[in-house]
């Protein structure tokens, strides 16, 4: 894998976490950087009605990310 998908996948994780804490949500430049974050705070939310979403790939998450349109 890639550092630039771990970094990614680092930043869905953070974004996960925040979410999960109620932190405020932390906003980044970088595009994909920001679709990242934002990916993870809302698979925390609906992760628990979604079992889809629980059990995806680091390369599902990955291809959501570079994939999202903004």
């Amino acid at each position: 894998m890639q550092p630039k998908d771990e970094f990614l996948l680092d930043l869905y994780m953070v974004g996960f976490g925040d979410e999960l804490r109620s932190n405020p949500k932390v906003e980044y430049a970088d595009t994909l950087h920001e679709r990242a974050y934002q990916l993870g705070r809302i698979d925390a939310l609906i992760g628990d009605d979604v079992r889809s979403v629980d059990y995806q790939t680091n390369e599902e998450i990955l291809h959501r990310i570079y994939n999202l349109k903004p």
